[in-house]
C-alpha cells in the first residue's frame, strides 16, 4: 500500500506537473532549472538521511517525519506567487521526500528477507499505483483544469504519509549485540565495481531527464489531448509491471550485467523512436512498451547490484548513493541541459541527444560493469 500510494503521487506529478507550472507562467529553461534544483537536492539529501538511518536504524521513523514535512511543504505551492517561490518550495519539500524511497527499499528488503517473498512482486504495486494515478488525473485536470495539479497529487501525498505509520521497522526485532560490525564506506566507493554501477546509472537517468521533464508538453505541442498522454505514461508502467511480475525468472535466465546493457540499448532505441516519430502512433506506442525493459530492468539490475556490492550495514547508504547518481546527480543535470536545449533547439534534437547519452551507457555497462 505504501508503493502504490508513493508511486501514485509520482505519477500524478511526473505527468502533469510541467504543464502546471507553464499555467503558473515558468519557461522551459525556468522549468529545467526548477527540476534542475530539485535533482540536486536528490544528489545530496538521500546520502545525508542514509547515513543517519544506518547508524539510528529507525528508518521508519524517519520516513514518517520526512513524508509529513514534504507534505505541507508541497501543498504550500498553489498558495504561493511568482516563479522565484514556486522553485524555492519545489527545492524545500524535495530535501525530505528525496530521503523517502531509498529508505523505504532497505525497510522492505528487510521485511522479505525476514518473511520472504519476492521483491518485484511488492514493488509492482508501486507500478499499479503509478498507472491508477496517471490514468485518472489526466482526465480530472481536462475537466477541472490543470491548476488542481498540485490539489490532487496533495491527495495522494496525505495518504502516502499516513500509511507510513502502518509499517514497521522490521518484521522481527534485531537481536541484542547482533548489529553487524560497521564497515568504511570510503573504501568501497573506490573499488571499480561500485564507481562503474554508479556511472552506467548516471547515464542512465541523465538519458531520461527529457521524458520526464517534457514528455507530456511535447505529446500536447504535437496535438496529443492530455489525457491520452497520461494513457501513454500508463502504457509504459503496465509494460513495466509485466517485467516486474516475471522478474524472478527473467533474473534467474539472464545474468544482471547483460540485463543492465540490454536495458540501456533499449533506453537508446527508446528516445530514438520518440525523437523521429512521435507523430507515428505505432511507432510511439512501441517506444512507450520499452519500459519494461529502460526503466523495469534496469531497476533490478542496479538494486541487486547494490545488494551484492554493499554489506547490510551500508545498504542505507547504498541505496542513497544509487538514487543520488542517477537521479540525483543525472537528473538534474539532464533537466538543465533539456530546458535550455527546448528553448535553444527542438524537442526533437532534445530526445536524439538523450539517445546518444543512453548509448554511452549502453558503452560503459559493456565495457566495465562487473559480471554478478
Amino acid at each position: 500500500a505504501f508503493y502504490f500510494s508513493y508511486y501514485g503521487t509520482v505519477g500524478a506529478f511526473m505527468a502533469y506537473w510541467p504543464p502546471y507550472l507553464i499555467s503558473r507562467g515558468l519557461s522551459a529553461t525556468e522549468i529545467g532549472m526548477a527540476y534542475a534544483l530539485t535533482g540536486l537536492s536528490r544528489a545530496v539529501v538521500p546520502v545525508i538521511w542514509g547515513w543517519w538511518a544506518d547508524r539510528s536504524g529507525e528508518r521508519m521513523r524517519m520516513i514518517r517525519f520526512a513524508s509529513l514535512a514534504s507534505l505541507l511543504l508541497f501543498a504550500a505551492i498553489p498558495l504561493v506567487q511568482g516563479s522565484g517561490a514556486v522553485m524555492l518550495l519545489m527545492l524545500a519539500y524535495t530535501l525530505f521526500w528525496n530521503a523517502l524511497l531509498p529508505q523505504f527499499e532497505v525497510v522492505a528488503l528487510n521485511h522479505l528477507r525476514d518473511g520472504g517473498g519476492d521483491y518485484s512482486r511488492v514493488r509492482l504495486w508501486g507500478s499499479v499505483g503509478f498507472v491508477a494515478a496517471v490514468v485518472s488525473v489526466g482526465p480530472a485536470l481536462d475537466g477541472l483544469g490543470i491548476r488542481w495539479e498540485p490539489w490532487l497529487v496533495s491527495v495522494l501525498f496525505a495518504a502516502m504519509a499516513s500509511l507510513a505509520w502502518s509499517v514497521p521497522d522490521r518484521l522481527r526485532p534485531v537481536a541484542s549485540g547482533a548489529r553487524e560490525p560497521a564497515v568504511p564506506l570510503w573504501p568501497l566507493l573506490r573499488s571499480p565495481a561500485v564507481l562503474s554501477l554508479l556511472l552506467v546509472c548516471f547515464f542512465s537517468q541523465l538519458s531520461f531527464a527529457p521524458y520526464y521533464s517534457f514528455f507530456t508538453v511535447y505529446l500536447e505541442r504535437q496535438g496529443y489531448t492530455r489525457a491520452f498522454a497520461g494513457q501513454l505514461w500508463a502504457l509504459a508502467v503496465i509494460s513495466e509491471i509485466v517485467m516486474f511480475f516475471f522478474a524472478s525468472r527473467v533474473l534467474s535466465a539472464v545474468p544482471v550485467r547483460r540485463l543492465m546493457i540490454a536495458a540501456l540499448a533499449a533506453t537508446a532505441l527508446r528516445w530514438t523512436m520518440i525523437a523521429a516519430a512521435v507523430d507515428t502512433l505505432p511507432v510511439l506506442l512501441a517506444a512507450q512498451t520499452l519500459h519494461a525493459l529502460s526503466f523495469a530492468c534496469y531497476h533490478l539490475a542496479a538494486v541487486h547490484y547494490v545488494q551484492r556490492l554493499f554489506p547490510p550495514s551500508l545498504h542505507g547508504r547504498g541505496q542513497a548513493l544509487y538514487n543520488s547518481a542517477s537521479y540525483g546527480v543525472g537528473g538534474s543535470l539532464g533537466a538543465l541541459a533539456s530546458g535550455h536545449l527546448w528553448d535553444a533547439a527542438s524537442p526533437e534534437w532534445v530526445f536524439a541527444i538523450a539517445a546518444l547519452v543512453a548509448m554511452a551507457g549502453t558503452v560503459v555497462a559493456w565495457k566495465t560493469l562487473p559480471r554478478a
